[in-house]
């Protein structure tokens, strides 16, 4: 794999990137020592046991949507009703398709109404049976929002208005509005199947240490800081599911040190280390997940509410020298979502029109603060310094502000005015085949961007009335608007997700959001 391609990208483009390249070796180097020479077991020889190296070790193993490092252990133990799979032809065009999981099979009977045949054969690893009325029992746990704002956590359920019991395998779940996309956000990070027995004995809080699905794997041990180890459940409903005896998560902070757990031996799956660690292994693969990266610009406060300022930080990005020279093949530039039914073209680079329209604003040279450390993607740093020397290059002054997680979404979550003008942010708005959520995340009054109209909230509600062509037409006058009109955001790049393999590993990831080892398979 080629990352860095010096004709691809113009000279300050290259500085950087390189010069982050020789402080990432560096950094590698120091720290995969220090892994290297810890206690844990190489991967090599042992066929039974699969080793992954995961991001960070999760706080808990709730069924709730939490970091992706929780996720990528949690969703091997809990399912959900169907499980979305996106895939992107070579025009990076979207095709989504639902596998059945807990759920054979389903249809909308009416606008509002989905019913679900559940799948039969099923149980819980503590042995509890799956039916109509687990799947209920599930559903009340999940939707109660008390519940979940007691762990920190949000119920992505608000949608659905109830569930109801047809016969034993039978359920309808009732939504307050027609939503045409309902087995997509909602339901894919909003449901799993929850052990009802259990759950009225222990409460959600019982499975945060001891967690209780229908997935292939269950939990054997967890030795906090060290290890979680889970093992094949026998009784699994798929006789076709993964085959690997046993899993093993071990975390490992930094992108390079991940990598190096594959070099070394150390480990099978190194999750997310990014196409330029992935270029120092000999085997890779992406997919299994992708972000739309960009910045949040803040249309109520100045200078960011001159549309012309939010258009000359358009002007002044390279996404194809950026989509080049840091992620290789696994990033495309992009005006919209990353992977969406749309056709938005990204603003050109015209680093002079840039220039002129800020010295048309009357700021050029102003001091402004970018905010950044949501720690989603290994690239993230690179990312900032290439937007500010960007920035700095149409006559800005710009200051790199990093922030850890929890004071990065604090900053981000709070009123409109006072949130910052430029804020880096990554997305995985679009994972789901699901569109209406994420316009109200990214451009509602009540979402997490910094754009407010009411008039475009009615819009976006609209298009769950609409199908077919008629709400393919409608979204993308919507985006087309959003992006030439408003120009409310710096969208770059779409970002796939790059994983290093050790030697025999097969895969077959989707481009969606998770990783289900289903998808993972030893030679």
């Amino acid at each position: 794999m080629t990352i860095f391609t010096p004709a691809a990208v113009r000279p300050p483009l290259a500085d950087i990137t390189m010069s982050r390249r020789a402080l990432l070796a560096a950094a590698a180097a120091g720290s995969a020592a220090l892994a290297l020479a810890s206690s844990m077991r190489t991967a090599s020889g042992q066929s039974d046991e699969f080793v992954v190296a995961n991001e960070l070790e999760p706080s808990d193993l709730l069924p709730y949507f939490s970091s992706y490092g929780a996720v990528l252990v949690t969703r091997q133990v809990y399912q959900p009703l169907a499980e979305p799979r996106l895939t992107l032809n070579e025009q990076g065009v979207v095709d989504v398709a639902y596998t059945p999981v807990l759920a054979e099979s389903w249809e909308r009977v009416e606008p509002t109404r989905w019913r679900f045949a559940l799948r039969q054969g099923v149980t819980f690893h503590n042995g509890e049976a799956w039916n109509a009325d687990a799947a209920k029992a599930s559903f009340d746990a999940l939707s109660d929002g008390d519940v979940a704002a007691e762990f920190g956590r949000s119920s992505f359920l608000a949608p659905i208005t109830g569930l109801e019991i047809v016969d034993e395998f039978t359920i309808d779940m009732v939504s307050a509005q027609p939503d045409p996309e309902l087995l997509g956000l909602t339901l894919r990070i909003g449901f799993v199947g929850l052990p009802p027995a259990f759950v009225a004995s222990d409460g959600i809080a019982g499975l945060a240490e001891t967690p209780i699905g229908t997935g292939p794997y269950q939990l054997d041990r967890w030795d906090r800081g060290q290890e979680i180890l889970l093992t094949k459940f026998a009784d699994y409903w798929d006789a076709d599911g993964p085959a690997m005896p046993s899993v093993r998560f071990v975390s490992r902070p930094e992108a390079s040190v991940r990598a190096q757990t594959v070099a070394a031996g150390e480990s099978h799956f190194a999750y997310n280390v990014g196409a330029e660690q992935a270029a120092t292994l000999d085997n890779s693969v992406i997919g299994g997940g992708f972000q739309s990266s960009g910045i949040r610009l803040n249309n109520q406060i100045a200078p960011t509410n001159d549309v012309n300022v939010r258009r000359a930080l358009n002007l002044a990005i390279d996404r194809e020298g950026i989509a080049a020279a840091i992620f290789g093949g696994a990033a495309v530039p992009i005006g919209f979502f990353g992977f969406q039914p749309v056709d938005v073209a990204p603003f050109p680079y015209d680093p002079e029109q840039a220039t002129t329209l800020i010295e048309e604003a009357g700021i050029a040279g102003m001091e402004l603060d970018l905010v950044y450390g949501e720690a989603r993607i290994p690239e993230e740093d690179q990312l900032a310094e290439l937007y500010k020397a960007s920035f700095d290059a149409i006559g800005l002054n710009i200051t790199l502000s990093k922030m850890e997680p929890l004071q990065y979404n604090e900053v981000g979550a709070r009123p409109f005015p006072d949130q910052p003008p430029l804020y880096m942010e990554t997305t995985s708005n679009g994972n789901f085949g699901e569109i209406v959520g994420g316009l109200l995340d990214k451009y509602g009054c009540d979402g997490t961007g910094t754009f407010c109209s009411p008039e475009y909230d009615a819009e976006f509600a609209a298009l769950r009335n609409l199908e077919g062509d008629a709400r393919l037409e409608s979204l993308q006058s919507i985006a087309d608007r959003l992006q030439n009109d408003e120009t409310s955001r710096v969208w770059v790049v779409a970002v796939q997700q790059v994983h290093g393999l050790a030697e025999g590993v097969v895969t077959d990831l989707p481009a969606n959001a998770y990783i289900r080892l289903d998808d993972i398979s030893l030679a």
